[in-house]
């Protein structure tokens, strides 16, 4: 391996061997291109490297990567080796960035990307926050970043897409398999919005050991971690741990602290990381300006229309707004208690409001 293009069949071998990412690959090409010394004998380095030799010349790595590669093409998932226009520029730049992804979906890596994580567990006020930050944020135009994992997670994607925006989900799986089992509703329509990124090839079952790993991939594709709610002994700490070392903005939501749920995010904030209320708050953290806020002309007419619940596709066709301009005005008279949203995409009047009279 002399060139600095590294081909994909060569990546996918190294990366059979486990915890092989870029930093050991820079280490391989500078052992390979720093002859010995005279009178020096090799003694066959780190092992990792030595695993790593052997998997560029075994025949079974090389069979290995072709049934990778012929999975992937007849489930039309993509395979991005490092170093490729489709790789996040983003991830690249972390000392152990994966030497694979594999995504299933449509959704780019471009724009701007935050990670909102927490519990599996989460009150329910920590979970409906987590969905409300979400949808803010994609409806500002960012693309909200999480684990797809219970509570926290699955709010953060559910809110992202409510908020008519993009999701990424990074798996401690293969992307074709169905993590938690009940996700697979939520799998389709991240698949429809946004994608499944892993590294690890499909078929790859959800083993524990996989996860931790995975949360580095979360923070390093991201401009910034918000820690919804955690307690003391949580993986979105460990996500948080990952982004300051990779030099990301942490941030937290306050939470009660007569709640254990909130122990380890409340840390957080006393170690330093930024408290975040609302995804103003977020976006002024990573250096943006939020939108300004839609004409409250739109809000009379919405509010003058919802004389019962009606669907979002009704609201739609009867005011003429197209559902990707409506959806981020009817998030933001969500937050201002306008109106709630209910089961299946139906919303209902809950006040006048402000400057909302016929």
């Amino acid at each position: 391996m002399t060139s600095e293009s590294t081909p994909v069949d060569i990546l996918l071998r190294l990366s059979q061997v486990d915890g092989f990412t870029a930093r050991h690959l820079r280490m391989l090409r500078f052992r390979e291109r720093s002859p010995l010394l005279p009178g020096v004998r090799d003694a066959g380095g780190p092992a990792i490297l030595r695993k790593a030799e052997d998997a560029l010349v075994s025949r079974q790595a090389g069979e290995k990567a072709s049934r990778i590669r012929d999975a992937c093409g007849a489930a039309g998932i993509h395979v991005i080796p490092l170093g490729s226009d489709g790789y996040p520029a983003s991830l690249a730049a972390i000392p152990d960035a994966p030497l694979v992804l594999y995504r299933l979906g449509a959704g780019t890596h471009g724009g701007n990307t935050v990670a909102i994580v927490g519990s599996r567990a989460p009150t329910s006020p920590g979970k409906e926050f987590a969905g409300l930050l979400a949808a803010g944020l994609a409806a500002a135009g960012w693309t909200v970043v999480s684990g797809m994992a219970r509570g926290v997670d699955t709010a953060a994607h559910e809110g992202a897409l409510r908020g008519g925006g993009n999701t990424l989900a990074v798996l401690g799986c293969g992307v074709d398999v169905v993590y938690p089992p009940e996700a697979g509703r939520l799998r389709e329509r991240i698949i429809g919005r946004g994608a499944l990124l892993a590294e690890v090839p499909p078929g790859t079952l959800p083993f524990p050991r996989n996860f931790p790993a995975r949360n580095r991939i979360i923070s390093g594709i991201s401009r910034g971690v918000v820690v919804a709610e955690a307690p003391s002994r949580s993986g979105a700490l460990i996500t948080a741990r990952f982004a300051l070392d990779q030099g990301k903005e942490v941030m937290a939501v306050p939470g009660n602290p007569l709640f254990p749920h909130t122990a380890g995010s409340n840390g957080l904030i006393r170690e330093g990381a930024s408290p975040v209320t609302s995804a103003e708050d977020v976006v002024g953290f990573l250096g943006w300006t939020f939108p300004v806020p839609r004409e409250e002309s739109r809000e009379r007419e919405i509010l003058r229309f919802l004389t019962r619940p009606r669907h979002v596709d009704e609201i739609s066709e009867v005011l003429g707004i197209a559902v990707p301009d409506l959806l981020p005005c009817l998030l933001e008279m969500e937050f201002g208690k306008l109106l709630e949203r209910r089961a299946g995409d139906y919303y209902k009047k809950m006040s006048v409001g402000r400057g909302s009279n016929p």
